[in-house]
């Protein structure tokens, strides 16, 4: 059973500045979750979501969960048991995941997918491929499960706050581009470009002379 951090909204007014740079996990199909609200049993449980992105909670009903993150939820379920519980203490785990594997490509040692289960750093995620192959990188991307990008500094990987604002998380994939590797694509555009301004400009000389 995979069992990641808590995520409460009580008493973390103080952090919330810090908290609001890290990246969360964003909820899934598939995914479990445990909803506990303090001192109501009745409302407490654990939930599979469904395809449609929703689970159903006693007395509320349907709730739609995907796409949010733990501590987004946090605050709307709150928002929905205040009408039963007097200001409700709500915390979210993530039980397990529905996927296990993150995917790493480019210039690594070893590119593929690897099995992971917890949130890993992007320390720990270079690490497990073997390491870069070129040190002299100055920029990866992350590729969210839901499509969104994330473009990371490399040297903000190893500083103090970068280590746990970058978070891989199951059907994430790392690209590290290889800044070596000659451009082709571009050097072929630049090229043709400047292919079709000398045969204008000898065209323009020959038709001067004539």
């Amino acid at each position: 059973m995979i069992r990641t951090p808590i995520f409460t909204v009580f008493l973390l007014l103080p952090l919330l500045s810090t908290v609001a740079q890290v990246e969360e996990y964003i909820l899934q199909p598939g995914d479990v979750i445990s909803i506990q609200v303090v001192e109501h049993p009745e409302f407490s449980g654990q939930h599979k979501i469904r395809p449609d992105g929703r689970i159903n909670y006693p007395v509320i009903g349907e709730v739609e969960v995907a796409s949010l993150t733990p501590a987004q939820l946090v605050k709307i379920m709150q928002g929905k048991l205040a009408s039963y519980v007097n200001n409700p203490v709500v915390s979210i785990s993530i039980e397990s995941y529905y996927a296990n594997k993150i995917y790493i490509i480019g210039a690594v040692r070893n590119t593929g997918q690897f099995e992971i289960y917890e949130p890993v750093d992007l320390i720990k995620a270079i690490a497990i491929s073997g390491g870069l192959l070129n040190d002299k990188v100055r920029m990866v991307k992350i590729i969210r499960a839901d499509g969104t990008t994330v473009d990371v500094i490399t040297k903000d990987i190893y500083s103090g706050g970068g280590k746990d604002k970058y978070m891989l998380y199951p059907g994430d994939t790392l690209y590290v581009p290889d800044s070596l590797k000659i451009p082709w694509g571009l050097l072929n555009t630049v090229l043709t470009a400047l292919s079709t301004t000398v045969t204008i400009v000898i065209g323009i000389n020959t038709l001067s002379k004539m």
